[in-house]
């Protein structure tokens, strides 16, 4: 070997022996244990006492001295040291069993064999498994990973029952368009087109509007001992025939009746509305009472009445009108209601904008444009977008939320909301919003008559029938005065004393104006009083109970545990 080989070869034999780690040994002998440990090299591991603790108790020794260990792997000198007794007594590896409370699972826990035992097989494992009557789901491909890789003292999934499968529910299958909602799309500068709103659809008679879907049956499971485990029976739907439709004789479709507009409710139900369709409302049409659904197309002179359990679309804005459906309310145009006009709706409604106007939906309220000097009352959601968005005067009242683009307005005017209102309550308001109408109404009347007769004793004395109509006219003012005041009275207690909904909030996208006020429930008030809010805001219940600014609504909020 040349002297430069030499030398490559102890600088390998070196490294070598500087990386060597401690080295340790038990062996048997005579009955005894022997423990032997060497040292590591310059750079090496030394010996763990946890290694050669856990290699003794793998050995079944247990008798050992800690501290006469721990001496013997700090001298770590290579001899041979007696640490106990060893048993020359061989044993087998072992295995546990548990088996679930709803004999869907099995679990083995492996001990290894000791002083020379024989390890078992994975079909020996799997015999003790059919000796326990476990037949089903037995997982092979475990059992052989956890006797290879020596998963010793803890338990794993042996076997696996199958779960049953449920069967698919039959159902309903809608055959027309029943989005309840018109389709307010924006355009690409965000403006939606209440003219285009696809929410008149038709139906010609005898066309099927509604299929059956029969349920699918389910899958039988099975447990690990092929005990068979029964599915969950499939529900069949039944039909909810609405008015104006019928069932197939073979029970698997529904039918139009009529030529007519086809809805969806709530509750499931399916019905044809006949649709009446008027070119305008005036002294020629009369008030119009229709079950169906009513379409105008043109005007509707103020004072005059629709009402239907449908639907009603106009399609221009209208002025002081008094319109009543069950359905949806649909205003192509807007609602100018001169301190006078009514609209309510137990679904939704939907104007391009309303001015000194009253509404009230079971549902929500969409409002385009904007909703100026108006009282609003909405079950569930007033949202003002697509346009200017903008609540500026008045009072709204949500069950839920509120969302605009601009809330109160740059000149202050007073403009109040609430949101979060129980049902019951909101009933409650509505009841009396409703007394407060027709006491109003009353009043509109009576001092039409009292100022005829103020004006006619102007100019001449009146006689006395006319002076006790008079008399009796301003006691009736009084009276009713008196009744709207406590009316009033009840209704602000009512809005202000209910308890606040921590998922309600009221939305604004771009500015809160001054003389703002938003109340959220008991004692839970917001007021912009001289100070703009500008960009987006959130005003709803913070997490510590109280008012709070966010850029977030509180159902995007994620709430942690204490």
């Amino acid at each position: 070997m040349s002297d430069h080989s030499r030398i490559f070869a102890e600088s390998i034999l070196k490294d070598l022996e500087d990386s060597e780690n401690g080295f340790f040994q038990i062996e048997s002998k005579n009955g005894l244990a022997y423990l032997k440990v060497t040292r590591p090299g310059r750079n090496g591991s030394p010996v763990e006492l946890n290694d050669v603790i856990n290699r003794l108790k793998l050995f079944g020794i247990s008798n050992f001295d800690k501290g006469v260990i721990t001496k013997i792997i700090e001298n770590a000198d290579g001899n041979e040291y007696e640490i106990a007794k060893w048993s020359d007594k061989s044993e087998d590896m072992n295995l546990e069993i548990e088996i679930s409370e709803d004999k869907m699972s099995a679990y083995i826990t492996l001990s290894p064999p000791k002083h020379g035992g024989r390890l078992l097989s994975t079909e020996e494992i799997v015999l003790r498994l059919r000796g326990r009557n476990i037949m089903k789901g037995v997982l092979t491909e475990e059992i052989e990973k956890s006797l290879q890789e020596e998963f010793y003292f803890q338990k794993f999934l042996a076997a696996k029952g199958k779960p049953p499968k449920k069967g698919t529910d039959g159902y309903i299958n809608i055959l027309f368009n029943s989005g309840k909602s018109p389709d307010l799309k924006e355009d690409k500068y965000g403006k939606v087109d209440f003219k285009n709103i696809n929410i008149i659809r038709s139906v010609e008679e005898n066309t099927v509007i509604a299929e059956k879907v029969d349920p699918e049956a389910g899958e039988f499971g099975e447990n690990i001992f092929g005990e068979v485990i029964p599915y969950e029976t499939a529900r069949e739907e039944e039909w909810k025939v609405g008015l104006n439709t019928e069932v197939s004789p073979d029970g698997k479709r529904l039918i139009a009746k009529i030529t007519g507009r086809p809805v969806l409710e709530r509750g499931g139900g399916i019905r044809v509305d006949e649709i009446c369709h008027l070119s305008n409302v005036d002294y020629s049409t009369g008030n119009v009472d229709f079950p169906g659904t009513i379409i105008v197309d043109g005007s509707i002179v103020d004072d005059f009445r629709l009402k239907t359990k449908g639907s009603i679309v106009l399609k221009n804005s209208v002025g002081r009108v008094f319109l009543y459906a069950q359905g949806d309310i649909i205003l192509s145009g807007g609602f100018m209601g001169k301190n006078g006009g009514v609209i309510e709706s137990g679904s939704d409604i939907y104007a391009k904008f309303v001015e000194q106007g009253k509404l009230s939906a079971t549902g929500s309220i969409f409002i385009q444009e904007a909703s100026m000097h108006s009282e609003l009352l909405a079950g569930e959601s007033i949202v003002i977008k697509g346009g200017k968005g903008e609540l500026i005067g008045g009072e709204a009242v949500a069950g839920k939320n509120i969302s605009v683009l601009k809330l109160g307005a740059i000149v202050e005017t007073p403009t109040k909301v609430s949101v979060g209102i129980p049902p019951t309550i909101l009933a409650q308001l509505d009841k009396i919003k409703r007394e407060i109408s027709e006491k109003e109404e009353v009043m509109k009347k009576v001092d039409i008559s009292k100022k005829k007769l103020v004006d006619i004793a102007a100019k001449k004395e009146l006689s006395n029938e006319d002076q006790a109509m008079l008399t009796k006219l301003i006691e009736v003012e009084s009276k009713f005065q008196n009744q709207l005041n406590s009316l009033n009275s009840q209704y602000e207690s009512a809005v202000s004393s209910y308890e606040p909904c921590e998922e309600s909030y009221v939305e604004v996208e771009q500015s809160i104006f001054p003389k703002v006020e938003i109340n959220m429930g008991k004692g839970k008030f917001f007021r912009s009083e001289i100070k703009t809010f500008s960009g987006k805001n959130c005003v709803c219940i913070g997490l510590d109970g109280n008012i709070n600014l966010s850029s977030t609504p509180p159902k995007k909020i994620k709430k942690t545990k204490t």
